[in-house]
């Protein structure tokens, strides 16, 4: 079978849901995800701390870790106690995982110090209900989210379609097994756990603080066995919403959202294409890009399968410096999208209308799923590679001010063309002696070099 059949073997027909700016920007924005985990860290801090207090914790630091003969129940006292220190200490950096880990990790400690009569259990029961009633805080969100992102889809059905190649849908499948591995590796080592705490138990039962060497071994692997399950839950918790979110948006549909509105997704490997000829028009008659390329990149032509736009030629009759500074300013304007007019380090004009520039994501099923970032490649959708992450959730000013971009040269200005009539924020520099660049740079003044 040939690399073509594999393609069409993975393509798909998917339908294209178009939202407006106005109902995009309606959409509920997500909660900060470092918010939530940090609001579930400081219940388990600050619950840890209260049952030390109720504990009266600071007058045994020198006493024995248990007194008489060792127990089961002691084992799990301890690994508790090491766990939600733990968590106090490390349960920040969890994020995501945090709010369905902190009531867990409480439980746990919970049920220990209820049975053997500590004074803190009331502690313990009370910051699990909080933790309990955070998660459900969140988890209520989400599902607000959820279901506000599948009116919206249901709503924005365009009634087209189009073809989805495969390193979308790899992508797509690629995310998911990556979260299996995740769950895979961390049942493995919950299993290792508690394996290691059964198979060490049976020789500490019994056996005095003295006899152990003031230390036990099973506590700490039901320590790591118990963190181990926790995040097993927490990880399968959040791949069954993915899979849940998924069925209720639908899985199979290419978003056209409006670029930097609303929920504003952050485009990972994003690419500048100033600079390139598409290759189908690089393989037009009377274009010489392709074949310049191919000459100066012998071994570039993996760049062109991944749909890559092959560079420009500086003396190419349909896309070199000539050829744009043979066109007169309305035909520049009427021609300005296209990404062989710009220089390679400047941006691409931005259009003023927000319902004229939109971005593509597959598979988008709102905050719990940010989609795989695609576009229009070889006359169909897809993304660059298989290997493309999804797109998350970003607040608009993470994608200015765009101090980083080259300035544009000061020398050699042929004249400027003001690209307001296109639709266009700013300003167009045409060089003689290079492609040109695009500024926004209001007021606009024509100007030209003698």
């Amino acid at each position: 079978m040939t690399n073509l059949d594999e393609e069409e073997q993975w393509a798909l027909t998917t339908t294209i849901v178009r939202p407006s700016v106005g109902a995009w920007a309606a959409l509920p924005r997500r909660a900060g995800v470092r918010r939530q985990g940090t609001v579930a860290w400081l219940i388990g801090l600050l619950t840890t701390a209260g049952a030390f207090i109720a504990d009266r914790g600071w007058e045994s630091f020198d006493d024995p870790a248990w007194t008489g003969a060792y127990r089961v129940i002691d084992m799990f006292g301890m690994a508790s106690i090491a766990l939600a220190l733990g968590f106090s200490v490390f349960g920040v950096l969890l994020r995501r995982y945090a709010p369905l880990a902190a009531p867990l990790v409480l439980l746990a400690a919970a049920i220990p110090h209820t049975l053997d009569g500590y004074a803190s259990a009331a502690v313990w029961w009370l910051g699990t209900a909080v933790a309990v009633l955070w998660a459900v805080s969140v988890a209520a969100r989400l599902w607000h989210q959820l279901r506000a992102v599948r009116r919206l889809a249901q709503a924005s059905i365009t009634g087209r379609t189009t073809m989805v190649g495969p390193n979308a849908v790899r992508a797509v499948n690629r995310s998911f097994r990556r979260g299996l591995l995740r769950l895979l590796l961390l049942l493995t080592v919950a299993c290792g756990g508690w394996a290691m705490a059964v198979g060490v138990l049976p020789s500490e039962l019994g056996r005095t603080y003295a006899e152990l060497g003031e230390q036990s071994a099973s506590n700490v692997f039901a320590a790591a066995g118990i963190a181990a399950s926790i995040m097993t839950v927490a990880e399968a918790v959040r791949q069954g919403w993915h899979v849940l979110a998924l069925g209720q948006v639908g899985r199979r549909l290419v978003w056209e959202i409006p670029a930097g509105r609303g929920v504003a997704p952050w485009w990972p490997y994003a690419r500048n294409d100033a600079g390139t000829v598409p290759i189908e028009a690089a393989e037009a008659p009377g274009c010489s890009c392709l074949a310049e390329f191919r000459r100066a990149y012998p071994d570039g032509e993996g760049d062109l399968r991944m749909g890559e736009g092959v560079p420009a030629s500086a003396y190419c009759r349909a896309h070199g410096i000539d050829r744009i500074n043979e066109l007169t300013a309305a035909e520049f304007i009427t021609m300005s999208e296209e990404t062989w007019l710009w220089e390679g380090g400047t941006r691409l004009p931005e259009p003023a209308d927000p319902d004229a520039k939109r971005l593509l994501l597959y598979s988008f099923a709102g905050h719990t799923f940010g989609g795989i970032p695609v576009r229009k490649l070889r006359g169909r959708i897809d993304a660059d590679f298989p290997g493309v992450r999804p797109a998350h959730e970003a607040d608009p000013e993470d994608f200015g001010p765009w101090w980083d971009n080259p300035l544009r040269p000061e020398a050699g200005v042929q004249d400027t063309i003001d690209l307001q009539a296109a639709g266009y924020t700013g300003s167009a520099f045409r060089y003689r002696h290079g492609r040109a660049w695009f500024e926004a740079a209001p007021p606009f003044v024509p100007e030209s070099e003698p």
